[in-house]
């Protein structure tokens, strides 16, 4: 994940501030939900990660969020409290207060990998 975000930063794609932030984050979510940082589905929701910190940071935030019925089934989920806890430990570390349509895509992405995780489980 480091090198995917490096790259990312060097082709100018995400500044060095989110890139070190979302290497950070990426070891949090790798130890709290036992997902590898290979998985696919992990890369995608890092670097979405990644381009919405900038989008904050610059004040330019996406104001169209998750499609409400689908954000609905998410905090409607059994584990949608845990996954909303670690959702609240991130932007406490990124020191960012995301608007609703961010926000809705940062908690579908950690329900995703809540759930890759637990298949990928024997």
């Amino acid at each position: 994940m480091k090198e995917r975000l490096e790259l990312l930063h060097h082709a100018k794609v995400i500044s060095a501030e989110s890139a070190a932030a979302c290497i950070d984050i990426s070891k949090l979510i790798e130890n709290r939900l036992g997902i590898a940082p290979e998985n696919e589905q992990f890369q995608m929701a890092i670097t979405h990660l990644a381009r919405a910190f900038d989008r904050i940071s610059e004040g330019s935030p996406i104001t169209d969020g998750l499609d409400e019925e689908m954000f609905r089934e998410i905090t409607e989920d059994p584990d949608f409290l845990k996954i909303e806890q670690l959702n609240k430990e991130i932007l406490e570390r990124l020191a960012i207060d995301p608007p609703a349509a961010e926000n809705s895509f940062f908690l579908s992405n950690l329900m995703s990998l809540h759930y890759a995780a637990e298949a990928s489980t024997p």
